[in-house]
């Protein structure tokens, strides 16, 4: 009786262990003729009028899905391929009362993803996401660039959570 009970656990364990062995926290799996992926350079059509922004915004994208590993990063011709565009950033005081000084600024990041399938010649993902970060007023030129660092990290995390999980 005894090594029944040993057994059915051994059992519950083993079962349990190849049941988690399958999880993923990607949602689910890349589809399997995408193997590869070239990320666009992003194009920064917001008028703010600093290249920076764009670059940043790629490194970021770049770096995230390397260390995803979901896909081998391609410089041409990949079997899929990310572009994102800056559609706007814009900058407003995030809440002021009549009579008020204003103490604190809103940056914020909106952008359009596109994940397109070059095999199969369709698009998967189209999106729009934005970001934001909030700053001091006082913290002036360099508290905006904080916030606009820290909006930008933000949407690379959106971009690779909104490709890997849209299958």
């Amino acid at each position: 009786m005894y090594s029944g009970n040993i057994l059915s656990f051994i059992l519950f364990i083993l079962l349990s262990l190849s049941v988690s062995a399958c999880y993923s926290f990607t949602g689910g799996s890349a589809p399997e003729h995408l193997k590869t992926l070239t990320i666009t350079n992003v194009v920064d059509n917001s008028g703010f009028g600093n290249p920076q922004y764009r670059e940043q915004l790629t490194q970021n994208i770049i770096d995230l899905f390397l260390n995803d590993n979901t896909y081998e990063i391609v410089d041409l011709a990949g079997d899929a391929r990310l572009t994102v565009v800056i559609n706007s950033i814009r900058e407003n005081p995030v809440s002021i009362n009549p009579g008020e000084l204003e103490t604190e600024r809103k940056v914020e990041v909106i952008c359009e993803v596109e994940f397109y399938d070059n095999v199969k010649k369709n698009q998967i993902l189209k999106k729009t996401i934005s970001s934001y970060d909030i700053y001091p007023v006082a913290e002036s030129q360099q508290g905006r660039e904080n916030s606009l660092r820290v909006a930008l990290s933000q949407l690379a995390d959106d971009v690779l959570l909104a490709v890997i999980s849209g299958w």
